[in-house]
């Protein structure tokens, strides 16, 4: 190859490069000036951010309808923007940034339980940013929430605990299960309901050598505790075994 050959090839490089740099400067300048970096107006004033935005040539769209409590940011300053500040990408001249100012810290109430059970007070702290602090159950012939701490209408910031005092009702009285093998149910069952217990399934069964009505099995066995929230299942001796099983009558 001679030098003459070499010599245009060097220039024919020197001249892809000038115009590679010089399309690149000049994109660079023609983009630049077109677009802006994403302002940070977290925390501002409003008044600060239409300022800073009216600089920028960019426009400020502020949601009158919608405010963001926090504990750090004073009321009335932007609490939220799209564009996210901070943003590698540049915003373009006319653009639009949409924020919402921030309401203050969550201020809250603490709710009127009364006549509600524990459980649904729980849910109801959790609902409205509050949280449970100790719940405490007492023997009450009121059901429900009995009090709170801190009271009803009380200003709390947002997950304070609250403490509730939950009245249930007392455990029906405990019994040891009498021995009812052999005896008729006609004289067991008015004798458990005087004791507040009710015979709550009653089955048949053929059993030979004995007469009809006679208790031959039953549940809970006999020394075992009972209470009124027990059910209490027979079997009973009749003549002809049958699949008829009696219930207690409805209330």
């Amino acid at each position: 190859m001679n030098r003459g050959c070499l010599t245009n090839i060097a220039f024919a490089v020197v001249v892809v490069f000038a115009f590679a740099l010089s399309t690149y400067v000049w994109f660079s300048i023609f983009v630049r000036g077109k677009t802006v970096s994403t302002p940070n107006l977290i925390g501002k004033p409003a008044d600060d951010a239409k300022a800073i935005c009216s600089d920028l040539g960019v426009n400020l769209d502020i949601d009158p309808q919608r405010r963001r409590s926090s504990d750090k940011i004073a009321a009335g300053n932007v609490a939220w923007q799209n564009p996210a500040p901070g943003t590698t990408s540049l915003i373009k001249r006319g653009a639009t940034i949409r924020v919402e100012l921030s309401s203050g810290p969550l201020v809250l109430r603490v709710p009127d339980f009364s006549g509600a059970s524990g459980r649904t007070a729980v849910l109801r702290l959790e609902q409205q940013s509050l949280k449970p602090g100790y719940i405490s159950e007492v023997d009450s012939a009121t059901q429900g929430v009995l009090a709170a701490d801190p009271p009803k209408d009380t200003v709390v910031n947002g997950q304070t605990p609250v403490s509730l005092l939950v009245g249930t009702a007392p455990p029906p009285p405990q019994f040891v299960m009498p021995d009812l093998i052999d005896r008729p149910l006609d004289e067991v069952r008015p004798y458990l309901e005087a004791h507040g217990l009710v015979v709550s399934t009653v089955k048949f069964e053929a059993y030979p050598g004995i007469r009809d009505g006679i208790i031959i099995r039953q549940f809970p066995l006999r020394g075992a505790p009972v209470s009124a929230r027990d059910p209490i299942t027979v079997v009973v001796s009749r003549q002809e075994e049958t699949a008829i099983v009696e219930q207690p009558p409805g209330p």
